[in-house]
């Protein structure tokens, strides 16, 4: 392994440190970011004022609160860098932009035709928008990812589709990921999952997605397909996927499955908005959505326990339709998951939670692994 100089060591320092203001819940004072990466003082010190310099960060004084020195606080710097993010969604896209620290503004957004084609929509978006500022693109995909550049999303009739081939040359480093482990990341990183060192995430739109999460990062596989919990047979479903497959539990969990339950059509798009009916027949007490609802709470909580004797989570996030499950029926998701626990386990359940980042959980995630892709020594290298 190469020895590590002192020049070495600063560029580490340096990515350290914006890494904790990017990740920090709050700005964070000098001291406090010292104490975090223990750090003198003065090593501190040397440090900020090389990244004001480089006009990545600046340091403002906070608000007084008595006595003594005023303590100031780390922010990004105004013309520091950006990160743009894009959710590619079966119907539709979203594209928006993040700063250093975190804050997440949207940007556009438009439908597509389900062709790959939506990839042009996407680059002229990103030129109309983008600036010298702009240092990487995450996208977030609604289906599998093969080697982190192949996709495959059974629905849309994409199999093999080449992202680079579709991306225009143009853009900056561009990284992309499936969208429920981005919103699992999104949680981990943002929301009700952070700090947890085990955990399970699941988002649920037209059907399930989800993530195993170790230490705040979402784990990829050999090849950046795992976490297609949706496509094993927990339930018992006779019904064949669109993947192939036959009881996937993404066809009993979603918004699919209810709007099927409910005797409508599953389908992209409408199918959402029929969703939503079920969910408002189900408020007013119609007996039919109102039992559409159980199944789906149900079929989840099912295979949340069997995927806990599996993988042993301290907790388990639910983002999307999840929200509303939990909201709705957090009582029966619950009691079905505790019964398909091992007896051993169940004193210790896991915590099921709603995921606080909300529906821009794949967003967020998509635009936390492009700074990933930033924060490194060879981008920061670029800066001085």
């Amino acid at each position: 392994m190469a020895t590590m100089t002192s020049a070495d060591l600063r560029v580490h320092n340096r990515v350290r440190l914006l890494r904790a203001v990017h990740d920090a819940p709050a700005p964070p004072t000098r001291a406090s970011v010292a104490r975090r990466l223990a750090i003198g003082r003065n090593t501190a010190g040397t440090l900020v004022g090389e990244l004001e310099r480089a006009r990545l960060l600046r340091e403002v004084p906070a608000a007084s609160t008595g006595r003594g020195r005023p303590t100031t606080l780390l922010l990004p710097h105004p013309e520091g860098p950006l990160a743009f993010a894009v959710d590619v969604r079966e119907d539709s896209w979203t594209l928006a932009q993040m700063s250093l620290g975190g804050e997440l503004t949207e940007l556009e957004s438009g439908e597509h035709d389900r062709t790959p084609a939506v990839f042009t929509q996407v680059g002229e978006a990103v030129a109309r928008h983008a600036t010298d500022r702009l240092a990487a693109v995450g996208i977030a995909i609604a289906g599998p990812i093969r080697d982190g550049r192949r996709l495959h999303i059974s629905h849309l009739d994409w199999d093999e589709v080449d992202l680079d081939e579709h991306l225009d040359r143009a853009w900056p480093a561009t990284v992309v990921d499936n969208d429920a482990r981005l919103a699992g990341l999104a949680e981990a990183r943002r929301g009700v999952l952070r700090g947890v060192g085990t955990a399970m995430h699941f988002h649920i739109d037209f059907d399930i997605g989800g993530t195993l999460l170790l230490a705040g990062d979402a784990q990829t596989g050999a090849h950046n397909i795992a976490g297609e919990f949706g496509h094993m047979p927990l339930t018992g479903s006779p019904l064949r996927c669109m993947c192939g497959a036959v009881g996937c539990w993404s066809l009993d969990v979603g918004v699919n499955a209810l709007v099927r339950r409910f005797g409508g059509p599953p389908g992209y798009g409408a199918g959402r908005r029929l969703g939503r009916e079920v969910l408002r027949r189900a408020a007013e007490g119609d007996a039919a959505a109102a039992s559409a609802i159980d199944d789906n709470a149900v079929a989840l909580g099912r295979g949340l326990g069997a995927l806990s004797n599996a993988l042993d989570p301290e907790a388990i996030g639910l983002s999307g339709l999840g929200v509303e499950l939990i909201r709705l029926r957090r009582g029966l998701i619950e009691e079905t998951c505790a019964a398909g626990l091992m007896a051993f386990r169940r004193a210790e359940a896991p915590r099921i939670v709603a995921g606080t980042v909300g529906e821009i959980g794949p967003l967020t995630g998509a635009a936390e692994i492009a700074f990933d892709a930033v924060l490194t020594p060879e981008w920061l290298r670029t800066r001085f």
